[in-house]
Parts: C-alpha cells; structure tokens; sequence
C-alpha cells in the first residue's frame, strides 16, 4: 500500500515537472498565416475589403444634342448649353432641322423671285437685298429655272447670346448642289442648263429671343 502511494506522487511530480516545461495548449493553435495576420492586420483586411474600395465611375455625361454639331470645349458648346437652360425644351437638333428647311424654301423662292416667301422668314434688311436682285433681274427680262437637289454639308460655324436681351443668333454653313438655267427675255440659255450641277457655299445667321412665344428663327445676315 505504501508502495503505491509513493508510485502515485513520484508520477503527479513528473506530470506537474511536465506542464510547467511545456505549457498548456487550450483552443486552436494559430498556424503560420494566422501568425502574419496578426503581425500585419492590415493585410489581412485588405484581401477582405478589396471589393469594398472600387470605385465605379460614371461615363462622363455629355450632351449629345449639342456635341452632334460642335466640338464638346468650344465656345458654340458652352452657349448653347447656355440656350438650353434659359428655354426648357429647346433642342439644337431641332433648330437644324428647321434651319435646313428654311434655306432651302427661301433659297428656292429667291431662285423663283417669290418676295412674299422671303419676307415671311427674313429680316427686312435681307428681305431688301433679295428684293433688289429679283427687280434688277426681272428689268433685264431674265427667267430662272432651278431644281434643289438637296444639301451636301449642314454645320454651326457661330453662336452667340446677348444674355440681357436673351437674343440669340447662329450663324450656319450650307452646301448644296443646285441644277438651274437662266435665260434672257429672248428664251435663249445664257447660263446653266438642264444637265449643269452648281454646287453652292452659303454662310447664313439667323436669329430669335430666347423664350419668345414666337418659336420661329428669322433670317438676319447672308455672306
């Protein structure tokens, strides 16, 4: 018995020897990378948030009504941006359109000698200058046959805006191609003729007050 007891408290001194060299070892042990994340937490959240930090940028927002007709950091740009915010609704696009019209009616009407046409969409002081053309022609006895084939090129060249008076004027460039015959009181062809193609330049401003009631665009100006 007493042999025993000794046995019992030489093994609890050897387990007890034991502990104290080796420690002990309660959960689960760190392995290598553990032990970097806890060196460098910073890493470690890194990888975690990655996503967190993308950052999705937006197209640049630009306005298309506009860019379509001029360059985006030109002066024309930035007045009619300027056109669009003090008249909701109004469309660059929509102006062209009109513009293209109106050229080719008043252009076909001073080829015709229709002065109640012209004066309907210009100004009087262009209204005169074609007036004059039309009387001077019209004493010679000479008669003009033309044929709009339609406009090669269309562009802004100019904007400008009186912000006080919130008058507006574009200046546009045309190109068409025109088949026409002029003829003297005789009937005889002096120019032109039924197989001749005149292609044609025109410099043309228009001009309306931003939020006008009256939508229309006169012409003021032909170069």
């Amino acid at each position: 018995m007493v042999q025993i007891i000794v046995l019992a408290a030489v093994a609890f001194f050897l387990f007890w020897r034991l502990k104290t060299v080796l420690g002990s070892r309660q959960g689960f042990e760190n392995t290598k990378n553990d032990v970097n994340k806890v060196k460098n937490p910073t890493k470690a959240r890194k990888k975690s948030n990655e996503n967190d930090n993308i950052i999705e940028l937006e197209p640049n927002r630009i306005d298309e009504d506009i860019a379509d007709y001029v360059e985006e950091n030109s002066a024309q740009f930035k007045t009619l941006s300027e056109m669009k915010k003090i008249e909701d609704g109004w469309q660059v696009s929509h102006f062209v359109s009109g513009a293209k019209l109106a050229y080719e009616e008043i252009l076909m009407a001073f080829e015709n000698g229709d002065l109640e046409k012209i004066k309907k969409l210009s100004s009087n002081e262009v209204y005169s200058t074609f007036k004059e053309v039309i009387d001077e022609r019209n004493k010679k006895g000479l008669t003009v046959e033309a044929v709009f084939d339609g406009v090669r090129d269309i562009r802004i060249k100019e904007v400008k805006l009186n912000k006080r008076t919130l008058n507006a004027e574009i200046t546009m460039i045309f190109k068409c191609d025109l088949t026409y015959t002029i003829k003297d009181k005789n009937n005889k062809l002096i120019e032109g003729g039924p197989d001749k193609i005149k292609k044609q330049r025109d410099i043309w401003t228009f001009s309306r007050k931003m939020k006008s009631e009256i939508p229309n665009w006169f012409l003021v100006k032909t170069e």
